[in-house]
């Protein structure tokens, strides 16, 4: 385990820690995601493709906030 990795460990005992990390970590896969749509909207991609990228967030959003 790296020195990060033991850091985290330790911090993530914090409730506000855990919670502010939980809330960033969410932020920026919702912002990943949403480059991504853009892209592919831009792209004049079928709509089948902008459906299941969506679908593919949802998911991801669901096991994240299943996992908290």
């Amino acid at each position: 385990m790296t020195n990060y990795e033991k850091l985290l460990q330790e911090q993530i005992n914090n409730p506000e820690f855990a919670k502010a990390y939980r809330e960033a970590r969410l932020e920026r896969i919702l912002n990943e995601f949403l480059e991504i749509l853009k892209e592919q909207i831009c792209k004049n991609e079928p709509r089948e493709v902008l459906l299941k990228t969506i679908s593919s967030m949802q998911r991801r959003i669901s096991s994240l906030q299943a996992s908290e």
